[in-house]
């Protein structure tokens, strides 16, 4: 029996949380449409989907593309530093073109979703991937003991993720 459950543990999906800057360029976009057909060919379960971004169609655009995709279950977290307009990127064109339900006051702090998500996970079971600017991980890092967790940020990252992928950071 623990041969089996030790081989299961081998092959189970990858958990993945993913942080994006989404709007001004077409990485996070491609990464987010890649990892929705991850999830329903079954290679991985993706838990949320952060944003950095502070432009208030972020959260519509995230929830448009989870609904698009036939997963409009999963969390989405955001920075709570106040929303602004850029008529330069396209979450206001998704958010106008596509269905969404959920706008930046009805999501979550980033820092609070991580943490929730990582106190509940199996210790060194989680890929966090970021695209983009790494404020939300800095205050995760950065964040104390809260209802969620005893631990602080920078020792629940140690415990609980396996994984770090990185494109194009700002430290």
């Amino acid at each position: 029996l623990l041969l089996v459950i030790s081989s299961l543990s081998l092959f189970s999906q990858p958990k993945i949380i993913f942080d994006t800057d989404i709007g001004g360029d077409a990485d996070d976009l491609g990464a987010i449409a890649m990892l929705h057909n991850y999830v329903k060919r079954g290679d991985c379960e993706l838990l949320a989907i952060m944003s950095w971004s502070d432009d208030e169609y972020a959260v519509p655009a995230i929830d448009a593309l989870n609904r698009f995709y036939l997963h409009p279950n999963i969390p989405i977290g955001t920075r709570k530093d106040g929303t602004s307009t850029s008529p330069t990127n396209y979450n206001q064109a998704i958010a106008k073109n596509f269905e969404y339900k959920l706008t930046y006051n009805d999501v979550p702090d980033a820092t609070d979703l991580y943490r929730k998500i990582l106190a509940s996970a199996v210790d060194n079971s989680i890929t966090i991937v970021t695209v983009g600017p790494l404020l939300n991980i800095q205050r995760l890092i950065q964040s104390k003991p809260d209802k969620h967790s005893p631990l602080s940020g920078d020792v629940l990252i140690s415990k609980k993720v396996k994984e770090f992928v990185i494109m194009g950071g700002k430290f």
